[in-house]
């Protein structure tokens, strides 16, 4: 598939006249189509691996570039070498790109031993972008991008991404350079402590009968 990126960039150049600071309106235009050359750039970088095969760092493939993946005990950590991508961001090339990112992750935490699989996970999301980007709209949980891990992490490290099997948390931070995601993936039965209700103070100041609170979330009996 032929992608004329010299076209999209002539398009950003148009929006960025020399002789004159961009108004508003030409600055929107300008983040637009850069959001579009950055999908057209990843669609033909991906078309040119399939057919000529990859030519980066050791013969791997970007997605294997910008990934890596490791095992800290019986925690998996994904980490990627960009920030995850806004909603606007997410167009099929950017997703496919996560996506095999994703895959190259876990072949790298694989090689470090056996992948745990958790009845219940606790996934932590680490997103960090540049200063003067949009951070709200990339960690927003109505971010599809958000989904597109989870997607991906159900079936491989616990069985689904509804409530009896995952809970999860989304951490935005300011960072140099270009940012980074860490997805942080680990058995939530070792994590009571963090999501344990103080009860006894939930029945003096909510006064929620103690028939109802016979029991904490992971099915222990509160003593």
């Amino acid at each position: 598939m032929y992608i004329n990126l010299r076209k999209t960039l002539r398009d950003i150049e148009r929006r960025l006249p020399e002789c004159r600071e961009p108004t508003q309106r030409e600055l929107r235009q300008a983040y637009d189509t850069v959001l579009r050359l950055r999908s057209q750039v990843l669609a033909a970088l991906r078309d040119r691996e399939d057919f000529e095969g990859a030519q980066g760092p050791e013969g791997e493939r970007i997605a294997a570039q910008k990934s890596g993946g490791a095992l800290w005990g019986r925690t998996v950590i994904l980490s990627f070498q960009e920030p995850l991508p806004s909603q606007k961001e997410l167009t099929a090339a950017v997703e496919e790109h996560w996506v095999d990112m994703l895959h190259a992750a876990f072949q790298k935490a694989a090689e470090q031993g056996t992948l745990p699989h958790f009845q219940k996970a606790l996934v932590v999301i680490h997103i960090a972008t540049p200063r003067g980007s949009d951070n709200t709209k990339v960690w927003d949980t109505s971010n599809r991008a958000i989904q597109v891990i989870l997607n991906n992490l159900k079936g491989v490290l616990f069985p689904d991404d509804d409530m009896e099997h995952m809970a999860f948390a989304v951490a935005g931070y300011w960072a140099g350079g270009d940012g980074y995601t860490i997805v942080q993936v680990s058995d939530f039965s070792e994590c009571q402590q963090f999501f344990r209700i103080p009860y006894e103070r939930l029945r003096s100041s909510l006064g929620i009968d103690a028939a109802d609170l016979q029991t904490d979330t992971l099915g222990t009996e509160i003593q």
